[in-house]
């Protein structure tokens, strides 16, 4: 599903994340474990002006970028993602980067730094970062 708010050519932190995941597309593990997938996660870094809509088709991951300002932007019904993360960008940098447990992270959402919508869905995200750091 296509929007208009979606951009092809990635920016700013949406950038950032295509070339964090780029390297999956050419990942054996990573294509034979979500040759089936299709998901989409919003990941906003509150603090940026753009925000990077994942989308995990049959073993194919792409990013584009949103804007994320007015926040309406972000909206399910009109992106279709399944999850939502919205933190700090550093806060996502050191996740994906494996710098912070989990428990961390989950502190953080305790004192509402980190947002998430779909949490089931965003354990698919997690599996994906796992194997970032193979």
């Amino acid at each position: 599903m296509e929007t208009k708010l979606t951009e092809k050519k990635v920016r700013g932190f949406a950038g950032l994340i295509a070339k964090i995941m780029e390297p999956l597309n050419e990942n054996p593990k990573f294509k034979e474990g979500f040759k089936t997938t299709q998901k989409k996660f919003l990941v906003d870094a509150s603090n940026l002006n753009y925000a990077a809509l994942v989308t995990v088709d049959n073993g194919i991951v792409t990013v584009e970028s949103v804007p994320n300002k007015p926040r309406s932007n972000l909206d399910k019904k009109k992106l279709g993602w399944n999850g939502l993360i919205s933190m700090d960008s550093q806060i996502f940098l050191a996740l994906s980067m494996n710098r912070i447990s989990m428990l961390k992270v989950a502190l953080l959402w305790l004192r509402r730094k980190v947002k998430m919508k779909g949490i089931t869905k965003l354990l698919t995200l997690l599996k994906i970062f796992s194997l970032l750091n193979e």
